[in-house]
Formats: structure tokens, sequence, C-alpha cells
């Protein structure tokens, strides 16, 4: 992560209350865990995950993300930057809005997490050291 990104702790919503005893308050596929996100990947991940509806995607803008999820907005936009790259989202433009709309994509079309470092500094995914083996 970059050194001059400030860290903020995101504010609880006041009239926030627990989720219902009878259902898991959290489920995670073990392919995402395993994927190697990092903590602010998985956060605004999670966010457009919640937030997305399937008339219009999550069409929240990058100030609410930053807000909702603890970050600048420098850093959504970058996170969200690396998570369209990696095939994870989905960015579409909104008719009419300023704001973009997001999507998750299916894991078909997730690059291979071996991609990922390349990704998050910019480098071609598909340019690969043939010497590695893949994951």
């Amino acid at each position: 992560m970059p050194k001059n990104v400030r860290r903020q702790n995101p504010k609880p919503k006041k009239n926030w209350t627990p989720p219902p005893d009878d259902k898991k308050a959290l489920f995670m596929r073990g392919e995402l865990d395993d994927y190697g996100l990092n903590l602010y990947e998985f956060r605004v991940l999670a966010h457009v995950a919640r937030r997305e509806s399937p008339e219009r995607g999550c069409d929240a803008s990058q100030a609410k993300m930053a807000a909702v999820c603890g970050m600048s907005q420098r850093m959504v936009l970058e996170v969200l930057r690396v998570l369209c790259d990696a095939g994870i989202l989905r960015k579409e433009k909104a008719d009419g809005k300023r704001t973009n709309s997001y999507r998750v994509n299916p894991g078909s079309q997730w690059k291979l997490p071996s991609h990922l470092e390349g990704i998050r500094n910019k480098e071609n995914p598909f340019l690969i050291d043939k010497g590695k083996q893949e994951d």
C-alpha cells in the first residue's frame, strides 16, 4: 500500500442492530479467502457485494465507499481498479449518472491469484515469466 494513505476508522450506523441468530452473520467461500486479497481489497469487495442489486449493481459513490470502508477516496479508486483488472469486479457505466456501477463477476472470470501482484503493480498479468509455476 502507498505510504501516504491515511487510515480511517469507519463509523457504525446509529441505528445498527445485530444480525438475527437464525442466520450466519458471514459466509466466506474458501476460494475467495485463499485468493490473496489485502485488507483494503477485501473490504471494498465486501461492500460492493453487500450493496449490489440485480437491477443496477452497486452504485455507491467512491466518496461514500471511502467513508463506509474507512479509507481514503484515492485508495477506493485504486482498489476498484485492482479488483476490476483482476476480473473479480466489473465496472458498468450508469446511464445518466456520474457514478459507475460495480458488480461481482462469477469466479470463472477471475484471473489467477498469481497475477494479483502484477495487477497491483500495474503490470500486464499475461506477460508472466514462463519459468515460474502457476498457482
